[in-house]
């Protein structure tokens, strides 16, 4: 595959321009005197899309709303079903005892003004004035609306400021409704919805706060559905209120639902919102997108508050309560299987081989942040339902005592038991449902508490005889088998402050790892995510799980690395991570992942993942779609509603009915930051009314004790479940040599014979995990006709690291030649368990695959397989780039080789290859791995391969950079130059650390005693990850003066590698709580998580920034390729609007990036290649913060943001060829900060 060329990237720029231009939408409002009637027209369409009327005794309103497209009429105007319903319009229920809102005439209304403000142009303006009349015709209230438009070939966009004036004191009842009201044409039988940004439909929707709403349905005239959606802005008070949802699809937001509110006489109260109008199906992700660029706000915090603040807020229910209100889809059925006082605090469940539920009660859990054994009172519960019919009714206790347990699974002859720092076997040899409590082994320690529900989770049995689970990001742990036999804890006993390993421990902080059960080895499966929970696999045995705050469903690979919510990779050399599957969004907090494979549910639910979510108080269900060598994550359907704000549903099982069970931890905290209903827990059993299972003769015998044969049979049963127990059994008596003798030879035959690809594979897991695998069969069965088959036996043959040669040949072989994405996904995972000298061979082949360049998986695993390569061997690297056909991998390669300063070997290699796109790949890497380099000396064949590559613009830029060694030189001399002037060494300082220099980083210390240059210091250590500097601050912080304070801050805010030492100084008081600014604290929240949150204090006690209105407009200028402002500043916490209008011909647009970051988001958007076209040239990356998308002439865009923490902000257009002149500044300065 070939990276297109600069020239060919430009003339798709011009056929972008082409295909998105056309007449610039332009419009016109104009006023009928007589009517009051104001009329928007847009070119191209000959009757107004947007009527207001303002009668001068009638209240105003819209009415009719026309599509964007032309077609259909999107309001209503006085239907019968509710005819004080005019469009879109503003009335109040309960103003000073007056009804407005259902009295839209004269007697109540009186018209004091309206008039046009801009009546041409890319955007329009009016204003209407009313005063609001009481019984006796006297104003009490004086209402203005102040309307702007713009209008795009697919949506009209509507700013309303709403100000109302007290003429009297001016009270509004608490009423359901009143306030900004939209009608669309509804009808009996139509088919519409109502949707907020919290996912929830129709009367789920009705009262609900949410930052927005949105209403579609059918509309005459047209092909698809017309929506209307409504933006809260977040200044409004009550923000974000609570919506009317009228049984006909009529909406608004509803701040009285809240309370009684008041406008004193002579104050005016100013009201946001935007209107936009569409048509076409429901983003929801979008339409959060146009939110946050309207209001600057982040939709995923305001979503957390909103879910945070409803549970406080909620209503406690009963068991039984929770039942009645929940819903679920038809055909279903829910109930309590087990709740309060049966069960309380449940943090973890699963099965035994009895079909019985296994209970983990966390009565030791107290908030996040603090919490281990105080309670005491933890404990094991057995829960069964002797009589079947869908309620427990039977209670033992297996364990009592051991504190925080957190994850547990039950196989081998006891209970797997996570509860940290360890995980703990459990045995039950003798079956009488008690622990055997003198002989609980401490099989692995170092698991970390820092944020308690965060900790180890989900234990679960692999297909592959392992035990997997999961682990949280803002959980830091070092794992290991414990130096002798380990500690056990008990109540009242304090958290470890260390543990002593038998060799060394590994670490994770965040990821899946696995443990098995008789080789006693550890391996961390795949690091990064947020905080998983909930761990599955499918009928291939693939592994998923579901996560909380970022994207929520991940097809996990062993070996790989993951999106991370916060923190870096441990291996610096990773360059990039691996994304979520999902193709689309829920509310954020998942967990509980399950796939569906049993068969009481329909066939529409095989293969489905079940998932709890949090912040929706709901079951939902995806689709997971085979896509190269991975999985699409697709929207399947809500499943179940608890419609309980109190509900917190984070695990989930499929039992041996087949039915689905989900564990309800049960708080009015639902994000577990404290315990307001520590009595309480629930597990709830969703079923079908009808089950299709078929309950064959001993469906529900005790697993155990049934024969190997029987247990062979199972293989080939519908219920997962029972395929799953008759594993785990086997692998426990092959332990014991108990396997029958004809066991391995039926599950051959199985193998073998059986014609279902799914029962082949459930044959092969079972003989692995009881040996009855030999290296002779694994290797027979690479050459299986079914792809799964020959990727695990890949997996197997590399289990215990030590492939044999002709395995190793064989992997080489396929590499080369196998057609599977899947294969080839296998053994680049393989690669990582396999020697150095090894890999080379395999990699060859892998990269040669040019049909991979675009897989989702494919070229990050294989990189992360050759990374330590380079290195090692770098001339031999360079060869295996330049025979790759994955431009990612050639990339990373040069830039790998560049970080190992391996230059003269990469500009020998330059030198030396023909292909252009090569070249154009490898010296991405080199610049990407250069400018993070402190300094770097020009190769000895540099001049001679510059003269070959000097037409590749990248190459004049690395002649640059290595051509700034002598600068570099001079630089530190002058800093060492005690007799030079203090502006030249600040400047030497600064220049030094804006390329994370060594020579700068080693000296930093000893500067500090430098009073002219303590300051530039404690600013330059932010460029270094270096813990030692945190510490070396905080004990110099008491007896700095106020600007070093204040650079303090700044620095141990910067990453958060010191953000925790930062948050234990303000805990002990070593840095007051009233030294950090507003914008630090906030972003303190984001780096250090929820732990600063506890220490600090949520809600009323985080600072709020309060900013001023800042409105600018930037243009490009017309033929010259550049923006008309150059810089402009604002100050932090200002509420910016940025008008962006392009007046050039070609399309533009503009970013706002983090500070210094403007060239690598440009280089990053050339990259795109045939890409760019789609995205826009908008690179998927952190460092934009803002931007618009691309507007083609006489086009423009509003973007909306809050001005973050003092700092440069570049902003630049990232079309190819523009970067370079089209850019400017941002440069937001410190304002004083008031707290609530």
């Amino acid at each position: 595959m070939k990276i297109l060329n600069f020239k060919k990237l430009l003339s798709q720029v011009l056929v972008f321009a082409l295909v998105q231009s056309g007449v610039a939408h332009s419009l016109e409002a104009k006023l009928d005197e007589k009517t009051g009637t104001i009329t928007i027209h847009r070119d191209g369409l000959a009757k107004p899309v947007v009527t207001q009327n303002a009668a001068a005794d009638h209240r105003p309103y819209l009415h009719p709303i026309i599509g964007p497209n032309g077609k259909g009429e999107f309001t209503q105007y006085s239907p019968g079903h509710h005819k004080h319903q005019t469009g879109i319009y503003w009335g109040f229920t309960r103003l000073n005892g007056r009804d407005y809102f259902h009295n839209p005439r004269g007697d109540y209304w009186k018209r004091k003004d309206v008039k046009v403000i801009e009546a041409k142009g890319d955007s329009v303006k009016w204003e209407t004035v009313y005063d609001l009349l009481d019984a006796n015709g006297n104003a009490v209230l004086t209402e203005t609306q102040r309307w702007s438009m713009t209008s795009s070939k697919d949506r009209h966009v509507l700013d309303l400021e709403w100000m109302g004036t007290g003429q009297t004191n001016v009270n509004i009842g608490k009423y359901p409704y009143g306030g900004l009201f939209v009608r669309m044409p509804w009808k009996k039988g139509i088919k519409g919805e109502a949707v907020n940004a919290a996912r929830d439909t129709d009367r789920r929707a009705e009262g609900k706060r949410a930052m927005w709403l949105d209403v579609g349905m059918e509309i005459d005239g047209r092909d698809d559905w017309g929506h209307i959606a409504i933006f809260d802005h977040h200044k409004n008070a009550g923000y974000p209120q609570p919506w009317r949802v009228d049984g006909q699809l009529g909406v608004g937001p509803v701040r009285a639902r809240l309370g009684d509110w008041n406008i004193a006489k002579g104050k005016t109260e100013t009201i946001r919102h935007q209107i936009q109008v569409y048509g076409g199906k429901l983003n929801g992700k979008e339409l959060t997108d146009r939110w946050k660029a309207y209001t600057g706000q982040r939709g995923t915090y305001a979503l957390w508050q909103l879910a945070k603040r409803a549970g406080r807020d909620a209503k406690f229910l009963t068991p039984q309560e929770a039942v009645d209100n929940s819903t679920i889809e038809g055909g279903f059925t829910v109930n309590s299987w087990a709740n309060e006082p049966m069960i309380t605090q449940p943090m973890a469940f699963c099965w035994d081989d009895k079909g019985r539920m296994w209970v983990a009660e966390n009565r030791d859990y107290e908030t996040r942040g603090r919490g281990f054994s105080a309670s005491g009172d933890s404990r094991i519960l057995i829960l069964e339902d002797t009589d079947r019919d869908g309620v427990a009714d039977k209670r033992s206790v297996f364990l009592e005592g051991v504190p925080f347990p957190s994850a547990m699974a039950v196989g081998l002859d006891g209970l797997w038991l996570g509860a940290p720092p360890n995980l703990l076997f459990v045995p039950d040899r003798n079956k009488d449902d008690k622990a055997d409590v003198d002989d609980i082994e401490v099989r692995l320690t170092g698991w970390g508490i820092r944020d308690r529900h965060e900790v180890l989770n989900s234990l679960h049995w692999g297909p592959d005889g392992w035990i997997y689970g999961c682990q949280g990001v803002f959980t830091p742990s070092v794992v290991g088998k414990p130096k002798g036999t380990g500690k056990l804890f008990k109540h009242g006993e304090p958290y470890p402050k260390s543990v002593e390993f038998e060799g060394e421990g590994q670490k994770i902080n965040g990821g899946v790892w696995r443990y098995h059960p008789t080789k006693e080895v550890f391996e961390i499966v795949a690091h990064g995510f947020s905080n998983p929970w909930g761990i599955d696999y499918d009928a291939k045995g693939q592994l998923f799980i579901t996560a909380c705050v970022i994207p929520h469903l991940w097809h996990v690979i062993p070996g790989g690395l993951y999106h991370r919510q916060a923190g870096r990779h441990f291996n610096p050399h990773a360059y990039s991570d691996i994304r979520t599957i999902a193709e689309h969004r829920h509310r954020s907090a998942h967990g509980g992942a399950r796939v569906y494979l049993s068969d009481a549910f329909p066939d529409e639910y095989q293969g489905k993942l079940f998932m709890a979510n949090i912040h929706e108080h709901a079951v939902l269900t995806d689709e997971l779609v085979p896509a190269g060598s991975g999985y699409v994550g697709k929207e399947h359907k809500d499943f179940m509603h608890a419609n309980n704000e109190q509900w917190i549903g984070f695990s989930m099982e499929i039992g041996p009915a087949g039915n689905v069970y989900v564990l309800d931890w049960h708080d009015a905290f639902i994000c577990g930051n404290n315990i307001q209903h520590k009595d309480t827990g629930r597990i709830f059993r969703l079923a079908p009314n009808k089950s299709l299972a078929n309950d064959w003769e001993g469906r529900y015998e005790d697993v155990e004790k049934l024969s190997d044969a029987k247990l062979v049979s199972y293989q080939t049963n519908v219920s997962s479940w029972h395929a799953r127990r008759a594993r785990v059994v086997l692998h426990g008596r092959s332990i014991k040599g108990k396997l029958d003798k004809g066991t391995h030879r039926s599950l051959k035959q199985m193998f073998r014979k059986n014609k279902n690809a799914d029962y082949r594979l459930r044959a092969l897991w079972a003989l692995h995990i009881t040996g009855g695998l030999n290296e002779s069969e694994n290797l027979k069965n690479l050459n299986d006709e079914d792809e799964h088959i020959r990727a695990w036996s890949i997996q197997f043959l590399c289990e215990d690291k030590n492939p044999s040669n002709r395995a190793l040949k064989k992997f080489a072989s396929m590499a080369n030649k196998d057609s599977s994405p899947v294969v080839r996904l296998y053994l680049a995972s393989a690669m990582q368990r396999i020697s150095m000298g090894n890999r080379w061979a395999i990699a060859a082949g892998l990269v040669t695959h040019a049909e991979d360049a675009d897989d989702h998986n494919l070229p990050k695993m294989i990189w992360y397989g050759v990374e330590p390569l380079v290195p090692e061997n770098p001339t031999r690297a360079m060869n295996l780039a330049q025979a790759s056909q994955l431009p990612l991998v050639t990339e990373y390669i040069a830039r790998r080789a560049t970080n190992a300063r391996q230059l003269e070997t990469l500009s020998l290699a330059l030198g030396q290859i023909k292909d252009e796109t090569t070249i154009n790949n490898m010296l991405r890497g080199f610049d990407a791995g250069l400018k993070s380099l402190d300094e770097a000396v020009a190769p000895a064949s540099w001049q001679e391969t510059y003269k070959k590559i000097e037409k590749y613009p990248l190459a004049k830029e690395i002649a640059l950079i290595l051509g700034d060694s002598e600068t570099n030189k001079a630089l530190i001399s002058t800093l060492d130059n005690s007799k030079a002037t203090s502006v030249d060494r600040r400047s030497a300082l600064k220049t030094l650390a804006s390329k994370e220099h060594h020579a700068l980083k080693d000296r930093l210390v000893n500067l500090l005693n430098d009073s002219n240059l303590s300051n530039d210091s404690i600013v330059a250590m932010a460029s270094y990850d270096e813990k030692s500097f945190s510490r070396e601050l905080l004990s110099r912080y008491s007896k700095m003066n106020v600007e070093e304070k204040s650079a303090t801050i700044k620095t141990l805010s910067s990453q958060s590698s010191y953000a925790q030492k930062f948050t234990d100084a303000i805990k002990s008081g070593v840095v007051p709580r009233n030294d950090l600014p507003a914008y630090i604290v906030q972003k303190m929240r984001r780096i250090a998580g929820p732990r600063f949150v506890d220490i600090y204090g949520g809600g009323s006690s985080i600072p709020v920034i309060e900013g001023e209105k800042f409105q600018i407009t930037i243009s490009t200028i017309e033929g010259k390729m550049l923006y008309d402002t150059k810089e402009f500043e604002v100050k932090t916490g200002d509420s910016v609007s940025l008008k962006f209008r392009n007046m050039d011909f070609p399309p533009h647009n503009l970013l706002i990036v983090k500070p210094g970051k403007a060239d690598e988001v440009a280089k990053m958007a050339l990259e795109l290649g045939e890409k760019g076209i789609s995205k826009q040239w908008q690179p998927d990356t952190p460092l934009i913060l803002w931007g618009s998308k691309a507007i083609n002439h006489k086009e423009e865009t509003v973007i909306n943001f809050i001005a973050p923490e003092p700092g440069n902000y570049p902003y630049v257009c990232t079309f190819p060829g523009h970067a370079t002149l089209m850019r400017g500044m941002m440069k937001v300065v410190a304002r004083n900060i008031k707290t609530k």
